[in-house]
């Protein structure tokens, strides 16, 4: 449901504040780093954090009485501190207090709206206020503490490769390459790619544990350009050793893909990968624009099936529901549940909505009541499916409809899973709360 519920973060960050007024900020101190704070405790700890360190705290966020966002009651939030994005920041906010203090810190709304949300303009009625932060550090864990472990945790993992590739190169039946990569099986007398022929493969690679990192069997095969980097330079060396019609299992060291890095928190360092290759085709210039032609016929004629398939199925909906209203010229049915009151919405109005995503099979699969207010977009921005918008230019506040929908006026080609493959149409109810 991404393109439905695109931006919601800030769109639920918009509606919180726009339902609240700015207060007066008693008791608010400008601290040396800028930050503005009102301390309720203090601790008794000396303990404070500096830049690179680690600290766990607790957080509450608020825009005067209105909770935006909390982790209390839930697992505290542990960061390492890098430099503010903006002065005055929670950075900021959390340097300036002892292990054991809770405090409040007052952001600039301003900040919020042109930072955090990444937005080029601030809405007018939001210029000048304030969000504010409520903090409780707990703990600290100094720069020297994080290294120490980083280091020995490194050494460590080194040490797990190590272990893990030696066997394997001291095995007799398996096959060293100049780089370092350990061939243990390899089939097939096909024609190896040349540099700048395109090739076709599917691969699974794992982890020394056997957790899959990747795979393609099953999923789509890797259509790429021979010499265009795919992965890392040692899987790109596998790519060219592997003939057409062949295969090979092979562990490529750590130093020839992620390195002492790893990879964001899916990889750790000094991880050597296990993989396993097939290549199926290995094909030229002409050979291989022959192959995308196949490729996008069978696309479009996979695409006139499914659509023939969405085409009867709403039929079929229409005449087992008993539905007499006839579509709009899209193609949109809109079912007329309750009348609103006031102006119907406009082109490039901003609106407040709530929704029901739902299969044909009734299944739900999206609700915005689930986020306890409306949903704020402005009418022709792209956040929401044409269908919503469509139908929303014939809402007024109050208005309640249900829409059948075409998969053209949703998510069209996209499959988002066994409840809404590709071409699936789908039943929306839809609200119109307010225009703002």
């Amino acid at each position: 449901m991404k393109k439905v519920i695109s931006a919601i973060s800030a769109l639920l960050l918009l509606a919180a504040l726009a339902s609240c007024n700015e207060s007066a900020n008693p008791g608010f101190k400008k601290m040396e780093n800028g930050a503005y704070m009102k301390f309720y405790t203090k601790g008794n700890s000396e303990v404070m954090p500096r830049l690179k360190d680690e600290v766990t705290f607790e957080m509450a966020q608020y825009f005067n009485d209105s909770l935006l966002f909390t982790t209390v009651g839930e697992e505290p939030m542990s960061i390492v501190l890098m430099e503010p994005d903006f002065k005055g920041d929670v950075v900021d906010g959390l340097l300036m207090m002892h292990v054991g203090d809770s405090a409040r810190l007052m952001v600039p709304a301003d900040s919020v709206f042109t930072v955090m949300l990444q937005l080029d303009e601030i809405p007018e009625e939001y210029a000048g206020k304030s969000i504010y932060y409520d903090l409780k550090l707990l703990s600290v864990k100094p720069f020297e503490t994080l290294e120490a472990e980083r280091k020995a945790l490194l050494d460590s993992l080194k040490m797990e490769e190590e272990a893990f590739l030696t066997p394997l190169r001291d095995d007799d039946k398996n096959l060293i390459t100049e780089s370092g990569i350990i061939v243990m099986e390899k089939t097939g007398k096909g024609k190896l790619a040349n540099m700048g022929e395109y090739v076709n493969f599917d691969f699974t690679m794992c982890s020394p544990k056997g957790d899959t990192i990747m795979n393609s069997f099953g999923v789509e095969s890797v259509d790429i350009q021979y010499g265009e980097e795919f992965i890392s330079q040692g899987f790109n060396e596998v790519i060219g050793m592997v003939p057409e019609g062949g295969s090979m299992r092979c562990v490529i060291p750590s130093s020839l893909v992620f390195d002492s890095v790893g990879y964001e928190q899916f990889i750790q360092p000094y991880t050597p990968m296990v993989v396993f290759l097939k290549m199926n085709q290995v094909m030229d210039k002409a050979a291989y624009d022959k192959y995308l032609a196949k490729l996008s016929a069978e696309h479009e004629a996979k695409k006139n099936r499914l659509k023939a398939l969405e085409d009867k199925s709403i039929s079929d909906y229409i005449k087992a529901n008993g539905v007499t209203e006839a579509p709009t010229e899209s193609g949109l049915y809109i079912l007329r549940q309750q009348e609103g009151e006031g102006n119907v919405a406009q082109w490039g109005d901003e609106v407040g909505v709530h929704y029901v995503l739902k299969n044909l099979k009734g299944e739900q699969l999206e609700s915005s009541y689930d986020y306890d207010q409306p949903i704020y977009f402005k009418i022709g921005s792209g956040q929401m499916i044409s269908a919503i918008e469509e139908a929303l230019m014939t809402m007024a506040p109050g208005a309640k409809v249900s829409l059948i929908t075409p998969s053209s006026l949703a998510f069209g080609e996209f499959d988002l899973g066994e409840n809404l493959p590709s071409y699936s149409p789908l039943l929306i109810e839809l609200e119109l709360v307010e225009i703002k």
